[in-house]
């Protein structure tokens, strides 16, 4: 695949960095290969007029864009939005403004596509977003894991009159999204995510008139294939060009904060395996979008930071870039972000992280430590020791023995004293990267709960102590 377009996905919908992070980081895509950037920008597009309440209050300005756009330039990376089109949509319907315009009046996840009003919304996101985008050549309109889809009694009854299923119901409003690209903006192609796709029959799917107007991103962040035995010779059939998405952080738990680099580098040699026995079966493959997912959904808590990240999507680029993972692409990426040794490939695996110095090592560094840390902390809690002698039975009737408090107190003021360190180094170290609801968030998730449980301990075990 090394003639193929390389997308760096960043997932805005979490944690989206500061501009200056951008500056810093651009030029490290460009050396590890990368064409260009899948921005999703869910809220923090700054969407202007009837949509106005749609963006965040961190929201990009339009000049922030521009300028995000200028540094993409300049290091020669194509720009894609991404805006959800009917699946994903939470950013959008958590809005009293447009609440009407959910499947499912109580969850806010899925427009119904039987509401012109949803049409109209999503091709005015889709117009102010090309807007500040000039000159784009692609535009993906998102369209997955749509969960809810023909329940509310407006899809029922359209259904039962037009006689379509679910699926078609899906299709329509799909392609009527599609053709508005087409016809308002014809010199840009459509892509979206394939998984809504891949049960759909191939009669079925023929007839719904896709195979003109979009390249489907055919996506799986597994180490071994398990996607349906027939989706190449089907996709084949009705696609001439696709792509594949492949992720180098984010798809290996809602809440996990440290990216395991070695089970995303078998991903890339997963699908560089897969491509070689079928990528011949289409016109063109254009290319993979490593995706880097921030949150599973709008209200879900953040996983892997980017800077935390960052050695895994350089080591997967590159690989990418070479066609293999070698020892080479290991020793380049951990020089070029100036580790002393070569980087480790799992943080899971319990030892020393070596010094390094890349845009945002601050963060990658104290977050591999908290790692650590975490796993002291879940052993010392869940210690039978701590469970015997001091549970919460015992202290409230301040019952104990001074034997069995005294190192607990000592082993607890330990690991308190580190997770008040972490917490002080890893705040500045975000703050230079994020903005503050990113900073709070992470941290009142993450660390705060772990630090104020230690810190019950250090004080009840003081208490008992002094009362013997």
């Amino acid at each position: 695949m090394e003639n193929s377009k390389r997308l760096v996905h960043l997932d805005l919908k979490g944690a989206p960095p500061k501009v200056a992070y951008f500056e810093k980081i651009f030029p490290l895509l460009k050396k590890w290969g990368a064409t260009g950037l899948l921005i999703e920008y869910e809220d923090m597009f700054p969407y202007w007029g009837p949509l106005s309440e749609i963006a965040s209050e961190y929201a990009y300005s339009k000049e922030c864009i521009t300028s995000i756009l200028q540094l993409a330039q300049e290091n020669h990376l194509t720009v894609i939005p991404l805006v959800q089109s009917i699946g994903h949509f939470e950013f959008v319907l958590k809005r009293e403004k447009f609440k009407s315009l959910r499947e499912v009046p109580n969850y806010p996840m899925a427009l119904c596509p039987s509401n012109s009003d949803s049409l109209l919304a999503v091709c005015m996101m889709i117009d102010q977003v090309v807007e500040l985008h000039p000159g784009i050549r692609f535009f993906h309109i998102g369209a997955d894991e749509v969960y809810h889809l023909g329940v509310c009694e407006k899809c029922k009854r359209r259904m039962a009159e037009e006689g379509i299923s679910a699926q078609q119901l899906f299709l329509v409003h799909v392609k009527a999204i599609l053709c508005h690209i087409k016809e308002t903006h014809p010199n840009i192609n459509s892509i979206m995510w394939d998984d809504m796709l891949r049960h759909i029959e191939l009669p079925v799917l023929l007839n719904s008139g896709l195979g003109d107007l979009v390249e489907p991103m055919v996506w799986h962040y597994l180490t071994t294939f398990m996607l349906p035995s027939d989706i190449w010779d089907k996709y084949s059939t009705v696609f001439p060009s696709i792509w594949i998405a492949s992720a180098f952080k984010g798809a290996t738990g809602a809440n996990v904060y440290a990216t395991n680099i070695a089970y995303h580098v078998n991903n890339h040699t997963m699908w560089l395996d897969v491509m070689a026995k079928m990528g011949s079966k289409f016109k063109k493959v254009q290319g993979c979008a490593l995706t880097g997912w921030q949150r599973y959904d709008h209200y879900a808590v953040l996983c892997e930071l980017l800077p935390q990240a960052l050695p895994s999507l350089g080591i997967c680029l590159l690989t990418l870039q070479q066609g293999s993972f070698t020892a080479e692409v290991h020793a380049t990426i951990s020089q070029d972000l100036k580790f002393h040794s070569p980087l480790p490939l799992n943080p899971f695996e319990r030892g020393a992280v070596p010094p390094c110095q890349f845009p945002g090592c601050g963060i990658y560094l104290e977050m591999l430590a908290f790692l650590q840390l975490d796993a002291s902390y879940g052993e010392f809690v869940h210690d039978e020791r701590v469970l015997t002698w001091m549970n919460e039975y015992m202290m409230e009737k301040k019952f104990s023995n001074p034997v069995h408090i005294e190192p607990i107190l000592a082993q607890s003021s330990v690991i308190l004293d580190g997770i008040s360190k972490i917490y002080s180094q890893l705040e500045l170290a975000l703050k230079e990267v994020y903005h503050p609801n990113t900073v709070e968030e992470w941290l009142k998730v993450f660390v705060e709960p772990k630090m104020k449980k230690m810190s019950d301990v250090v004080e009840k075990a003081k208490i008992q102590l002094s009362n013997p």
